[in-house]
């Protein structure tokens, strides 16, 4: 293995491999990777795109060597959007379709349970048409029977399109579970294009979580010897670089009419929902989320399941997760200000710990105290863990949060500038709200994160506090 602290480890040093070129070259494919010696395979075989793919899409299928029939999974507005244009490209398929009809579709029991039911024909194959959601419960059931499934994509507005996990809601506990990656990824730009202005925005605010999920993701490596590759962190750091420079295109309104606006909308929003597939299939190589969910997915997962217990309508994923990558850079910010360790401070007692734990998560307590661990690591343990963080951020944690003076401005008014939300009160939470998913965010995962770090400082609360307080009145950014 290399050394933690070896160039070789520097995602900067693989850029030149990091290109959609080289990721093309593992579709359906297992090759050991030059930067980390490990073996990555990606079950993804096909990506394509083009304007009116949807009926012409039986040729790609055939290639991809689909035979028999197929069942397609909609909602009433991917319905709208192309799923009467999928039924003519599918003809041959003999097609049948699933359309939920939920106002507020959660990839949960119920629709997982909606769509096993709809296999009583048994088709070859399942063709997903939507977005996050309605992928997610086509993965899940795709991996418990067997049939393949193909995805097309109506919205670039989520990472998991490409993904081999698979994010669900069992008994109104958001968890990752197994599932399989698409056969095939499918796109038209001008269908995109004409999605809602938000989802776009959430899109964009899912790729800017790759800021925080890869600088958690090297940390972790380093203090608790996740498993790491250079190359894979060089896709996905490079994909964030290409979607920052597209969201000027990204803020043109929906609904524009002139050819030059939509055009210039529909190359951006294609192009944005490359980079989403591209950190898909990035956690599909690795085998987790780690390249692309780090503390922000637990703020915006906590906040997701708060809505659930509260029983109203929630916000989109990439809202909740724009915001949570904001939140993070500033607990960054905060936690190493003038590039200096943190003063450690004492933690939060086990028996209080646990009284919060059991307030915030109420029903879901259970879980949350049987995965997770009373107090962070101390004594020798610790030590040396705040020795090896001491050298990371040395060698490149101060000059990752240095950037985030700047990064934090540019990422906010470009969020605001595709009318998506920047702060927790724009969706609705209040500051208790948001205190408790920066403050117990972490026990949806027992995963190293920024929330982690902070904890074992001994800042987490204070910060949350701080934090919580200041986002409503723009205090922070």
């Amino acid at each position: 293995m290399i050394e933690k602290f070896s160039e070789l480890n520097n995602p900067e040093m693989w850029y030149d491999q990091a290109t959609m070129t080289t990721l093309r070259g593992w579709f359906g494919q297992t090759r050991k990777c030059p930067a980390c010696n490990r073996v990555h395979s990606l079950h993804t075989r096909m990506m394509e795109s083009d304007k009116n793919i949807a009926m012409n899409i039986g040729q790609y299928l055939a290639v991809l060597g689909f035979r028999g029939s197929c069942l397609d999974v909609m909602d009433e507005r991917t319905k709208d959007a192309a799923g009467d244009a999928l039924k003519q490209g599918l003809a041959a398929f003999r097609p049948k379709a699933v359309v939920y009809t939920r106002r507020d579709l959660h990839a949960d029991e119920q629709a997982l349970g909606t769509l096993l039911m709809g296999l009583r024909d048994k088709p070859n194959f399942l063709f997903s048409c939507g977005s996050g959601t309605l992928t997610d419960i086509t993965r899940y059931n795709s991996f418990i029977t067997g049939i393949p499934f193909v995805a097309f994509a109506t919205a670039a507005s989520v990472d998991g399109f490409a993904s081999g996990s698979t994010p669900l809601l069992v008994n109104g506990f958001k968890t990752t579970y197994p599932g399989v990656a698409p056969e095939a990824i499918f796109y038209d730009p001008y269908v995109l294009a004409a999605a809602p202005q938000k989802m776009t925005a959430a899109g964009f605010g899912d790729i800017l979580a790759k800021v925080i999920a890869l600088l958690d993701w090297r940390l972790a490596y380093t203090v608790e010897d996740e498993a790491y590759c250079p190359l894979i962190a060089a896709l996905v750091d490079r994909a964030v670089e290409d979607c920052l420079n597209l969201a000027g295109d990204l803020a043109v309104p929906s609904g524009q009419t002139t050819p030059d606006q939509l055009k210039k909308r529909a190359a951006a929003s294609g192009r944005l929902m490359e980079i989403l597939a591209l950190t898909g299939m990035a956690m599909q190589m690795m085998g987790s989320t780690r390249p692309a969910s780090g503390g922000d997915h637990h703020i915006s997962h906590l906040l997701e399941m708060r809505d659930i217990q509260m029983e109203r309508e929630g916000s989109l994923h990439g809202d909740k997760v724009g915001i949570g990558t904001l939140i993070s850079m500033v607990m960054y910010q905060k936690l190493f200000a003038g590039s200096a360790m943190p003063r450690q401070r004492p933690v939060l007692a086990a028996d209080i710990w646990e009284k919060e734990v059991r307030r915030v998560y109420g029903p879901l307590a259970a879980h949350a105290l049987a995965t997770n661990q009373p107090q962070p690591p101390q004594g020798d343990v610790w030590d040396k863990q705040k020795q090896l963080l001491e050298r990371a951020m040395q060698t490149f944690g101060f000059a990752a949060v240095e950037r985030f003076k700047t990064l934090i401005p540019l990422a906010r008014d470009k969020i605001l500038a595709m009318d998506g939300p920047v702060r927790p009160d724009q969706l609705g939470y209040t500051v208790q709200d948001t205190y408790d998913a920066i403050a117990f965010g972490k026990e949806v995962r027992p995963k190293f994160t920024i929330l982690r770090l902070a904890e074992r400082y001994g800042w987490l609360y204070d910060l949350a506090e701080e934090i919580s307080a200041g986002l409503p009145r723009g205090d922070l950014y």
